[in-house]
């Protein structure tokens, strides 16, 4: 007959086992239900506030459409340096994840491709995500990104 010393090691080992394995389950079920809180959503915002100390960078310039006019340029590090936002209106195409969004600003670039203070957009998700990640995410408040933190910006 086996003791109670040797049956206590053979029901904890699997008791914590299925433990780990449950507690791995529901981390991976909340980060899938995290991802899809991800995508835009209409009255989403994406904000750029102004910085006197933010370098203009050559490099990510996004061309916008616009509902029946030609495209104009989006200069992330215009949009950084002078402010402005994006908000999210209405979900244009579902399938190819397009939106309609309204931009106010004093300019989306120092060329000729300006959008002007105020036009309505048409930007696809991952267009959407590249301005939002320059901004430091979706909201009105300032966020600091740890690359920000520490560069000083």
């Amino acid at each position: 007959m086996p003791t109670k010393n040797d049956i206590m090691p053979r029901i904890l080992l699997p008791a914590i086992a299925g433990l780990g394995s449950a507690l791995l389950a529901l981390t991976a079920v909340h980060a899938i239900a995290a991802m899809t809180t991800m995508t835009p959503h209409v009255g989403d915002i994406v904000s750029f506030i102004p910085s006197a100390n933010q370098r203009i960078e050559d490099g990510v310039r996004l061309i916008a459409h616009r509902p029946d006019q030609f495209g104009c340029v989006l200069d992330l590090g215009i949009l950084r340096q002078t402010g402005g936002s994006l908000i999210v209106e209405s979900e244009v195409d579902k399938a190819i994840g397009s939106f309609r969004v309204h931009w106010a600003g004093e300019r989306t670039t120092a060329d000729t491709g300006n959008c002007g203070s105020s036009a309505d957009l048409i930007l696809d998700r991952l267009e959407l995500d590249i301005l939002a990640l320059g901004a430091g995410g979706y909201g009105a408040e300032r966020k600091l990104l740890p690359i920000a933190i520490e560069n000083g910006i």
